[in-house]
């Protein structure tokens, strides 16, 4: 497993995980349509929140709906994590050539 560089938080709320590695800060959750979390997370949720300078804006939120999307996205992330850092430690069940 690869430890960010920043402060990890989890939880067993449909909010899983919070990475803070400075500004912006992401936001990484299970989303689902009750706010008490009785039901079963239907999306997954990636938010940038912006740095203090832009705090105007508001965040920018990619909402993955479906499986295959999210799989498509954590894909394309690990291909251009092995091309731009090709010596890094390798994620847990990562085969490289």
């Amino acid at each position: 497993m690869i430890k960010p560089k920043g402060q990890v938080t989890r939880s067993n709320t449909p909010k899983n995980g919070y990475i803070k590695l400075g500004e912006p800060q992401f936001e990484i959750l299970a989303w689902c349509r009750d706010n008490e979390a009785k039901l079963p997370p239907e999306q997954v949720h990636f938010i940038a929140h912006w740095p203090a300078q832009l705090a105007d804006l508001p965040p920018l939120a990619i909402r993955f709906r479906g499986p295959d999307t999210l799989g498509f996205f954590i894909e394309e992330l690990i291909k251009y994590r092995r091309i731009v850092w090709p010596n890094s430690e390798k994620i847990t069940g990562e085969k490289r050539k």
